[in-house]
């Protein structure tokens, strides 16, 4: 069984204002909006760049953070994931 990709309509399809260091994001789409904060906008950020499974997406972001990529990073990077499939602003596939 292979991994799922990751991809997302963002920005395309969302309107982002930063306020205070989070990112409050109207997802056109669904009409709704969402008041998000580090990783999860750099997650967007990188996914929008290119598609990507959980491995190579917790690759990608430990190296724009500047922190270790470890199994904490893996499991942070795949529950925000799955909070972000939730919400709509991320597809598996």
């Amino acid at each position: 069984m292979t991994a799922p990709t990751y991809r997302t309509d963002y920005p395309g399809q969302c309107r982002t204002h930063v306020i205070d260091g989070m990112s409050l994001i109207f997802h056109r789409p669904s009409g709704a909006t969402h008041f998000l904060d580090s990783p999860v906008p750099e997650m967007l950020q990188l996914l929008a760049e290119a598609p990507d499974g959980a491995a190579g997406l917790t690759c990608r972001l430990c190296v724009n953070l500047g922190l270790a990529e470890d199994e904490e990073a893996r499991a942070v990077v795949e529950a925000r994931l799955a909070e972000l499939i939730a919400i709509g602003l991320v597809q598996a596939g």
